[in-house]
């Protein structure tokens, strides 16, 4: 639904306000001496799965600005505080909610962002945030830094050798710092701790940050009733505000038989708990969400029931031949998930019989054969 006129007017008023408060605050700051100068600053307000894709062109530019000796700070969004809980990056972070709901929630989103804008300067601003949004172009517009380093996401030519378009876009920002690896492809996240799996436990991760992202219950319980029937156990890998929901899966998946309901776990916990669960799995299957990143990253057996509302702009990406990601190609790929049919047909209309051969070709370690 198109925004209102009025709408329309109040936010541009608001942004105004917002701009001509920085401006004073600026000039008060100056002279009570309270501007921080540093010599980088990384905007990078993600989620869990975009971040872990950006962290090593992030470890480039930090190490780089080290090295010269110069400070680096993070403006991250809040929806990434576990991963970085988990892995801190070497500098500073500054952090704001990246989409708050509500009017209330959102004025302090302002006042976060207008405080950063107000008392940093930066030789050099990189912007790791590549989608066209009123916050990410409004910092854009009234950051003072010497040196500013952005790109749509509209702007990168296609990506080479299977990189998704998120790392062709921050090989392009590194190669306009002089940071450019030799090949696009050092810069995809490797994470190590491939443990030993644990024979016959299969991981779960069925929901994404989206509805329109996941794949039918229907499909999960179809795929979870040929694990069982071959002794597997199941642990569903959900958010915190996503346990009910999975519970109920975890029902469906039971049937009402007492023993397959032994085999079926609801897990929700911490960053380090995924990761112990995901390196140890016999294989994981999992909707476009953080798990499948996390899994490719260990180079663990994976199949992803992945859309095409941005196929290619995140994934697929593989480590090695043990990780599908599967779809179901159609002429409407890449709508930014406005979806003009009567229904997800790019994810509803993969079958649980293509995920069980996708699960069984990573076992044995398949090369995937793209459908696109």
């Amino acid at each position: 639904m198109a925004a209102s006129p009025f709408s329309a007017l109040a936010k541009a008023v608001a942004w105004k306000t917002v701009a001509a408060a920085i401006a004073v605050g600026r000039r008060v700051f100056v002279l009570l001496g309270q501007i921080q100068k540093v010599d980088t600053i990384i905007y990078k307000a993600d989620r869990l799965g975009d971040w872990l894709l950006a962290g090593p062109t992030m470890e480039r530019i930090v190490d780089a600005a080290r090295a010269r000796g110069g400070t680096v700070v993070i403006w991250a969004g809040r929806e990434s505080a576990a991963l970085r809980a988990w892995q801190p990056p070497h500098c500073p972070v500054e952090t704001f909610e990246l989409e708050p709901r509500g009017g209330l929630a959102k004025l302090r989103r302002a006042l976060a962002v207008a405080r950063l804008l107000i008392i940093y300067e930066a030789r050099t601003f990189v912007c790791l945030r590549h989608s066209p949004e009123p916050v990410r172009n409004f910092v854009i517009a009234h950051i003072r830094a010497a040196e500013i380093h952005a790109m749509s996401w509209l702007i990168a030519p296609r990506p080479q050798r299977g990189l998704p378009h998120e790392i062709f876009r921050h090989y392009k920002i590194l190669e306009g710092l002089g940071l450019a690896p030799e090949a696009g492809d050092e810069l995809l996240p490797k994470l190590h701790g491939r443990r030993e799996s644990r024979a016959g436990r299969a991981v779960l991760a069925p929901y994404s940050s989206a509805p329109i992202k996941d794949w039918l219950d229907e499909g999960w319980c179809a795929v979870g009733a040929e694990l069982l029937a071959r002794g597997l156990h199941l642990e569903l890998w959900v958010g915190p505000n996503q346990t009910d929901r999975a519970l109920a899966l975890a029902r469906k998946l039971a049937g009402g038989a007492e023993e397959a309901a032994r085999r079926v776990a609801v897990r929700s916990g911490s960053i380090d708990a995924l990761v112990d669960a995901i390196a140890a799995a016999s294989v994981v299957l999992s909707a476009d969400t953080f798990a499948a990143h996390l899994a490719t990253a260990l180079d663990v057996p994976m199949v992803c029931v992945l859309g095409g509302g941005q196929y290619g702009d995140f994934a697929p990406w593989q480590r090695s031949s043990r990780q599908h990601w599967i779809t179901h190609p159609l002429p409407c790929f890449n709508c930014d998930w406005r979806c003009s049919r009567s229904r997800v047909e790019c994810l509803e209309d993969i079958s649980p019989t293509e995920v069980m051969k996708g699960m069984e070709a990573v076992l044995r370690g398949e090369p995937q054969v793209s459908a696109i």
